[in-house]
């Protein structure tokens, strides 16, 4: 692997651990657990054009949900897909995980030299999950996204848009979009607690076994309609700045991280988060220079909260020392518009 990034230097940034003084404050990386609940309506298009050619990630919700199956632990007992899972450690061992939004992927192909295309299953889009056939050689842009939540505290929520050069395909095995095809040209990868049904985010209990964790992999569309058109959150991006070989494995690598995680391990508000477990996924992909090493562990205190990560990015070289932002934010993004 090649690296020709630049080195930069870094500010160190100060450690607020205050953010655990109220159950009431969101740390980060979870506002709501329905981040993408259902629009009350039964049809809605967004059209979300991509930054290459104007090209548009369309989302369009037609099908009413399917009835939640306690004893399956399923929403829809005809995809093979779906984890069914329960909980195996913590207060709520036994119970059902809610799946409906939030499911680890499943590799389904590997990228070779002859074919550099990565095929994965349970990627969500169009509130349903589908089958994608991802070109890993056409990555554009890779973008850190810090989602900003209104709090008294600064809290948020971060991850990693990538943009696509040619189109991503996906192909529906949800019950209510199989048989369905479209492209889209922006994904999102986005590490999230897992909640039981009917429970929602709680800082403490984030500390307590209460949530699982699953490494997602979303449409950006999908997630532009809940940060942005929902909430009306504010969304900082940042372009990283990788090598063409790591922009290329990046995907790759997290896939088979979710693939192995599965739901088997649980959230933790400070040491498995949103943040956390995309700094790990960089760090296994990225190489990174001596000076950047000892850059990166001085700034290792500031890896479990998102809305001072940008120091670390800095620290590793990923991200430039002299701007506070690199993009536009989501919401104006030209690139991305509706």
């Amino acid at each position: 692997m090649t690296t020709s990034r630049n080195n930069k230097n870094t500010i160190p940034a100060n450690l607020v651990l205050v953010l655990l003084a109220s159950a009431q404050l969101v740390l980060g990386c979870e506002s709501l657990v329905d981040a993408e609940r259902p629009v009350a309506f039964a049809s809605n298009e967004i059209a979300s054009p991509s930054a290459i050619g104007g090209k548009g990630d369309f989302v369009t919700q037609e099908a009413p949900r399917p009835v939640f199956d306690s004893e399956l632990c399923a929403y829809d007992p005809t995809d093979e897909y779906e984890p069914r899972a329960r909980f195996t450690k913590g207060p709520w061992v036994g119970e059902c995980l809610d799946t409906e939004k939030r499911r680890p992927v499943m590799v389904l192909q590997s990228p070779e030299a002859k074919d550099p295309t990565l095929a994965l299953a349970n990627v969500f889009h169009d509130q349903g999950y589908w089958f994608a056939h991802i070109p890993t050689d056409a990555v554009a842009n890779v973008y850190f996204q810090l989602e900003y939540f209104p709090a008294i505290v600064p809290a948020g929520h971060t991850q990693i848009r990538i943009e696509f050069s040619k189109p991503v395909m996906l192909h529906g095995h949800s019950h209510w979009n199989r048989g369905k095809e479209v492209q889209i040209y922006n994904l999102v990868i986005s590490a999230e607690a897992v909640p039981r049904i009917g429970q929602s985010y709680d800082l403490i209990k984030g500390l307590q076994n209460h949530f699982g964790l699953a490494l997602r992999v979303t449409s950006l569309a999908a997630r532009y309609e809940s940060m942005i058109v929902e909430k009306d959150h504010h969304v900082e991006q940042w372009v990283l700045n990788l090598t063409q070989d790591e922009k290329a494995e990046l995907l790759t690598f997290y896939a088979y991280e979710s693939e192995a995680l599965g739901l088997e391990e649980t959230y933790h508000t400070l040491f498995r988060n949103c943040t956390t477990e995309l700094i790990r996924n960089i760090d296994g992909v990225v190489q990174y220079t001596i000076g950047e090493n000892i850059k990166k562990f001085l700034m290792k205190g500031t890896e479990f909260y998102p809305n001072i990560i940008r120091g670390a990015l800095i620290a590793r070289g990923l991200l430039p020392l002299n701007q506070s932002t690199d993009w536009y934010p989501l919401e104006e993004d030209p690139t991305f518009p509706l």
